[in-house]
């Protein structure tokens, strides 16, 4: 599970720091392996979980009916892969998964598809995602053309560049990054670090440095065209989710917390929220209309723009947060919890 120094920060309306008496009720849901990663499926929660040595693929209904997929791996590592990701357009389910191997113990990349009913890793030639220039995969999201996968490749200039697959055929395509805001230069160097629907298209986000200026950018994509900018006094953004023609990214600045909003991307303020170079965060959610993020501040709490409560339940790392129609789900700790 990757590390994360926040846990959950969740701040609904009128709600203001405070104790026990004024902590936010979740209830655990069980399940019979570690939840990796979490996605939505219409009204059905998605959630990718790996037992000691393969990855499952669970789904819940509304009513907490839970139910495994089956899944079908194709190659070796694909059979011991840990989720990086997945996504849905509420009839197919992408997901990437990995698992460190060979003489490097590079990740060895798994591609798969899908519906609630199977899902099927889908071989590609191993120069799709690896091999010689090839960088790491930040995760799939779907876009009213298809799925994109997201990670990074050797640049032709400097470094690396932002890079884009396409699907099509079960045959996944990286995309010419050359020439687009995704190329990296020895003047500009790009570093994605989580991508999220937005719209017909997606947004990623991440931090580049120029001149040895670091600062937090985010590159958009609108189904036709990519598009960047710096987001004003941060060092990185670290992941975010649009909704209702806004889009929210929550980051570091300074060593705390920053969050900004969309497309504008004004800079909001916060609580002082910790927040160190190797921090994770994750997405934040709308809960009774305010956005709220989930972090591990002395325990898990919910925080808004300027609110911060504690979490009745979870504890530990916040790995994946996702709304489900009306109900929030969080990983923390190794578990899955529902907000109540």
């Amino acid at each position: 599970m990757r590390r994360l120094t926040l846990a959950v920060l969740l701040v609904l309306t009128g709600c203001s720091s405070g104790g026990a008496d004024n902590a936010v009720g979740f209830t655990a849901v069980d399940l019979t392996a570690t939840p990796e990663a979490l996605a939505t499926h219409g009204d059905m929660l998605v959630i990718g979980t790996r037992p000691s040595d393969h990855p499952e693929l669970v789904t819940r209904t509304k009513d907490g009916t839970l139910s495994n997929s089956r899944l079908t791996p194709a190659t070796p590592y694909g059979k011991e892969a840990h989720w990086y990701g997945l996504t849905s357009d509420g009839t197919t389910i992408t997901g990437v998964g990995g698992e460190r191997g060979g003489a490097h113990g590079n990740v060895r990349w798994s591609a798969w598809t899908g519906d609630t009913r199977a899902i099927n890793e889908k071989p590609q030639a191993f120069s799709t995602f690896g091999g010689y220039g090839a960088g790491e995969l930040i995760g799939p999201v779907r876009t009213a053309k298809g799925p994109l996968v997201i990670g990074t490749w050797q640049s032709a200039k400097a470094g690396l560049d932002i890079a884009a697959w396409t699907y099509a055929d079960g045959t996944w395509t990286r995309q010419p990054s050359a020439g687009t805001v995704l190329e990296s230069s020895q003047e500009l160097l790009r570093f994605p670090l989580a991508v999220t629907p937005d719209g017909d298209g997606a947004l990623v986000v991440g931090w580049q440095i120029a001149k040895g200026v670091v600062s937090a950018a985010v590159w958009r994509f609108d189904g036709t065209t990519w598009t960047t900018a710096a987001l004003p006094d941060g060092d990185a953004a670290l992941a975010a989710r649009c909704w209702d023609g806004t889009c929210h990214v929550v980051g570091r600045s300074k060593g705390e917390l920053a969050w900004w909003s969309g497309p504008d991307w004004q800079k909001l303020t916060t609580p002082e929220i910790p927040v160190g170079d190797d921090d994770k965060l994750a997405a934040p959610v709308s809960v009774n209309g305010v956005a709220t993020l989930f972090v591990d501040h002395g325990g898990v709490k919910l925080v808004s723009e300027k609110d911060e409560r504690p979490a009745n339940g979870p504890s530990g790392a916040v790995v994946a947060v996702e709304k489900a129609g009306d109900q929030v789900f969080v990983i923390a700790g190794g578990r899955l919890w529902r907000l109540t």
